[in-house]
């Protein structure tokens, strides 16, 4: 715990955390591009400058105080008095004269129902409070500004973009020009470019109005004008958690809003136990000395007076004020509660939405850049086109501003994404280790408090994930046709079919959809791969010296969900854990090499949990024999884009070790 004297110390390290961008990063605007940090320098920079954090740092230094005075009941109270005057009256051998007294008194508190210590605790608490309210603010700075800089970067080029956009416009409106003046094309041709050429010009205008807005909210919230020129921001994906319920467990136990909340707690229940000593007797030490060179009739006679004792009080009725009180502090303990459970709820709604956001961008992506890549190939091929008669005048125009929305909407996109994963560590509690901004400038928690609160959050805040309240199935499936729909279906595996077909082969025929020589008849786990050792029933055969093997898990399109008629293949798994203690596996997830990297790495991940974390929840295996690992496309069995290599790349592997 933080007290005036150690304060001195920890006031200087936290200064510096406040003052970093003027220390370490002033002289960013001269720095490098490979050594600038932006998202660093602008959050340091706003929480340099920013009123509210400076107010709850204020607060977090008051409440330092707080707790020293509060610790002042344990320690004794001396006071002094003395006193000379004047005095005259009427009566007695002397009517004037001067009366000089003094006293010295002590008094040190043995007992007093506990209140001191009680309300020690409640400042503790406090202090405790303040400094997670500190963190909070200095988050939602970060955040912010992070942000800010974020949408001015994206505003720029998104100016850039609107007027290329213009560019060729006005080239096409040229060309036009010449040809009505010669009088190859038409005057309604001219009217028409005209009127796309106004409307270019007014995108820019609003991409300019755009990046005004941003830039003055960044000075806002940084302090300062936006950089002419500055690194792109550029974050690190490696900690994003792989599933909303990992990431709600992260934000439990490191956002500093719901400890707050927690401590909030503490302090009202410290409050009451404070309340209750008006319910306890008094018990003070009390010394004192004084003298006087007066007596009561005014003669000159020189008195001292020196008392020891203990002094009992006791109050037997005050009106009811001290029932009053405890009933209050009573009510203060269920608002801090009632605080606590909003806090919950806050956090697992705002984590949960910026949680999906970054799922749906990511998954979103590749389709909006294909979007891009398509439409600029069929704008310059719809203007050559054009050049040659082959192509109206409308089909360019709209090919040109199709190819500009399609740009804009994949850059949103990308910057969007970027905004959500910000939001979702912020959340989580973890936004200023991943920004690099303080990290070690402000106390611990240990250097706070020895007694850390330790939660069930489970208990408390329970985890639901609203995304497995509802279907995407019907859609991806859709997606999935359309995407394959180029192949030919006997090209693929049939246990890659989407959705199963019902075998309707004629009866007497054999039929191994799955090619593990097992008929589908009698084989009860459909997917297994045809190089697998299975049993009778066509499910996976484990021995003890089983070191690798592949689990027949088709997936749904950018699913990772594991389909109810595929559990088999992971219970068969479950079971040789079970018989076979002494083992441990690691759960590897693979991706075709075509599509984006990161998408399919991050997807590769999503599926090998979902595989691991149906071992742990599901089949009772101990969380620490399992791990998961997603290699994307790093380790492909054929190095090659096609359909039978994206099936034999597309897999789920059971890596099984001793313990």
């Amino acid at each position: 715990m933080i007290t005036k004297n150690t304060f001195k110390k920890h006031h200087g390290n936290i200064l510096i955390g406040l003052a970093v961008a003027s220390a370490a990063l002033s002289s960013y605007a001269q720095a490098t591009s490979e050594s600038a940090m932006p998202l660093t320098y602008v959050s340091s920079k706003a929480i340099e400058n920013n009123p509210e954090v400076q107010e709850a740092w204020h607060a977090f230094k008051s409440s330092i105080y707080g707790v020293d005075a509060a610790r002042s009941g344990y320690l004794p109270s001396v006071d002094v008095s003395a006193s000379a005057g004047y005095e005259r009256r009427n009566y007695g051998v002397e009517e004037e004269y001067n009366r000089n007294t003094a006293e010295l008194s002590v008094t040190q508190m043995l007992y007093d129902g506990f209140r001191t210590s009680n309300t020690v605790d409640r400042f503790k608490r406090i202090q405790l409070i303040r400094y997670f309210e500190l963190i909070t603010q200095t988050e939602q700075t970060a955040l912010e500004a992070s942000i800010a800089l974020l949408d001015v970067q994206k505003f720029k080029e998104l100016v850039q973009l609107a007027e290329a956009n213009l560019q060729e416009h006005e080239s096409v409106y040229q060309q036009i020009e010449q040809s009505v003046s010669a009088g190859v094309a038409r005057a309604a041709d001219l009217e028409q470019i005209s009127g796309r050429l106004s409307l270019a010009q007014s995108n820019v205008l609003t991409e300019y109005a755009n990046l005004h807005d941003v830039s003055a909210r960044y000075l806002r919230v940084v302090g300062e004008l936006p950089l002419q020129e500055i690194k792109q921001a550029d974050l690190n994906e490696d900690n994003i958690p792989i599933s909303v319920n990992q990431a709600l467990s992260i934000a439990y136990k490191n956002s500093p809003t719901f400890y707050a909340s927690l401590y909030n707690i503490e302090a009202q229940k410290a409050n009451a136990e404070a309340q209750k000593a008006a319910f306890h007797p008094n018990v003070d030490l009390s010394a004192r000395y004084g003298s006087q060179d007066r007596d009561e009739l005014g003669q000159n006679e020189t008195r001292t007076e020196a008392r020891v004792g203990i002094d009992i009080s006791y109050n037997l009725y005050n009106g009811g004020l001290d029932s009053a009180n405890l009933e209050q502090a009573y009510q203060d303990i269920n608002i801090a509660k009632y605080q606590r459970d909003q806090a919950c709820i806050d956090i697992r709604q705002s984590l949960q939405i910026a949680y999906h956001n970054v799922t749906i961008l990511e998954q979103k992506l590749p389709a909006l850049d294909q979007h891009r890549a398509s439409s600029t190939k069929v704008k310059i091929a719809y203007k050559d086109q054009f050049d040659i008669g082959q192509r109206t005048l409308l089909d360019v125009l709209d090919a040109e501003n199709e190819s500009f929305q399609s740009t804009r909407s994949y850059i949103v996109a990308l910057y969007d994404r970027q905004s959500a994963i910000l939001t979702m560590l912020k959340e989580m509690g973890k936004l200023l280790p991943a920004l690099n901004v303080m990290s070690d400038q402000y106390p611990s928690i240990e250097d706070l408090t020895d007694d850390p609160i330790v939660h069930d959050a489970q208990n408390i805040c329970p985890t639901y994930d609203v995304a497995t309240t509802f279907s995407r199935k019907a859609f991806l499936q859709k997606k999935a046709k359309q995407d394959n729909a180029y192949m030919s279906v006997t090209a693929m595996p049939r246990y890659l079919d989407i959705p199963l077909e019902t075998n309707t082969a004629p009866s007497g025929e054999f039929l191994d959809d799955d090619g593990d020589g097992v008929p589908n008849e009698q084989d009860t786990c459909p997917s297994t791969p045809a190089a697998t050792n299975v049993d009778l029933s066509g499910c996976t055969l484990y021995s003890p010296e089983t070191d690798s093997v592949e689990i027949g898990i088709p997936f749904s399109a950018d699913s990772s969900e594991v389909r109810s008629e595929y559990i088999r293949e992971v219970e068969r798994l479950a079971d040789f854990l079970k018989q076979n203690p002494n083992k441990m596996v690691e759960i590897q997830g693979h991706a075709s090499l075509d599509g984006d990297k990161t998408y399919n790495r991050k997807l590769s991940e999503q599926r090998a949990f979902s595989v691991a974390q149906m071992l742990i929840e599901q089949f009772g295996i101990e969380p620490n024999r399992v791990k998961s690992l997603g290699y994307g496309i790093d380790q492909p069995r054929v190095n090659e884009i096609s359909v039978r290599a994206n099936a034999q790349n597309r897999r789920i592997e059971a890596v099984i070790t001793d313990s």
